[in-house]
């Protein structure tokens, strides 16, 4: 489907009137948009299909209480956010479940260690091209050590 306000307006008009066809072209277009917003809400991949599955059916369910066409984006994002914060206040699914698969906890844990251990070498540098400023007193050089580099305050 194009980007096309009067196609998507046609497309959520005659899904109101109870047509399902339109429902795939719209899932077509508006997926790219909320995937993201349900995966990064989601615990894993598995969660996230499911969630974008009753956000659909909550769509094709309430379509009918959508005054603006214009508005869907909005509403549409506004039900994934809530199916993401109702898949989770389920029972079912908030007991035992790891927040992440083990590939991903190792993914992240690495990553951030790889950024700790780069930014302890840039503070690192930082302060030793401070300490070496040749027209600074070393008093003066000290304080912006602890100010700029340390965070303390004056």
């Amino acid at each position: 489907m194009e980007n096309n306000t009067v196609t998507t307006e046609g497309l959520i008009r005659q899904l109101q009137t109870g047509d399902q066809r339109p429902l795939s072209e719209l899932m077509k277009y508006y997926n790219p948009r909320i995937w993201p917003l349900i995966l990064a809400k989601s615990r894993n991949y598995q969660d996230a299909e499911d969630i974008l599955s009753r956000t659909w059916q909550t769509v094709w369910e309430n379509i009918n209480g959508l005054r603006d066409v214009n508005s869907f984006g909005g509403w549409l994002r506004k039900i994934a956010y809530n199916q993401c914060k109702r898949y989770y206040n389920n029972a079912y699914h908030s007991q035992g479940e790891r927040p992440y698969e083990d590939e991903a906890l190792v993914w992240h844990v690495n990553r951030n260690a790889e950024m700790l251990l780069r930014e302890e070498g840039l503070k690192a540098d930082a302060i030793e091209a401070v300490r070496n400023l040749p027209s600074q007193p070393e008093h003066i050089r000290e304080v912006a050590i602890l100010f700029y580099l340390q965070g303390l305050t004056l």
